[in-house]
């Protein structure tokens, strides 16, 4: 029983240690404000969680794997404010983003052009599941202090480095202006 109680806690710390470095927890995030574009969007749309975004992503990167389509940085598209819209009824894109249209897309499949225009960008390499909790408020900050107004969706750009290492993937956040 006393080695339980000792080597629990210490099981207790040491993944909330694990955890907190590979999430990125105390990583820092560069926000800055600059020219971004064009892009080719190749996407699905999405209505619900925002983290179950994925799925479409990776149906996405699947079939552009299969068929040959540059789909080395993933994106998320978020059209909604889920502070304001219930979950169910958020609205998102998930993809790739490539370098040009592709030809026989699947039916549920779209493209879109974006032009070159000017973000306020934050990059973080830690997970973009605390993108929200670390990433947004700082970006809020940085965009009152500068009296700048966000106008439109928030993007987030995935890339990942490594697919055998846990941490090893950057997101840059592009907010319009």
């Amino acid at each position: 029983m006393k080695y339980f109680l000792v080597l629990f806690p210490a099981v207790i710390i040491g993944f909330a240690g694990f955890l907190t470095y590979h999430l990125g927890v105390f990583k820092p995030v560069n926000i800055s404000e600059e020219n971004k574009g064009p892009y080719v969007m190749l996407y699905k749309d999405f209505l619900g969680p925002y983290h179950k975004t994925v799925s479409v992503i990776t149906e996405v990167e699947t079939w552009a794997l299969a068929n040959q389509v540059d789909c080395r940085l993933s994106f998320g598209e978020y059209m909604d404010d889920p502070e304001k819209i219930e979950e169910a009824r958020l609205k998102s894109r998930g993809g790739c983003l490539t370098d040009k249209v592709p030809t026989n897309l699947p039916k549920d499949f779209k493209t879109l052009e974006l032009p070159e225009r000017k973000y306020v960008t934050a990059v973080f390499d830690g997970s973009p599941g605390i993108g929200p909790m670390k990433v947004y408020p700082k970006v809020n900050e940085y965009m009152l202090e500068k009296k700048l107004k966000q106008n439109g969706p928030v993007i987030e750009v995935y890339e990942i480095h490594s697919r055998t290492e846990i941490s090893s993937m950057t997101t840059t956040y592009l907010f319009p202006l």
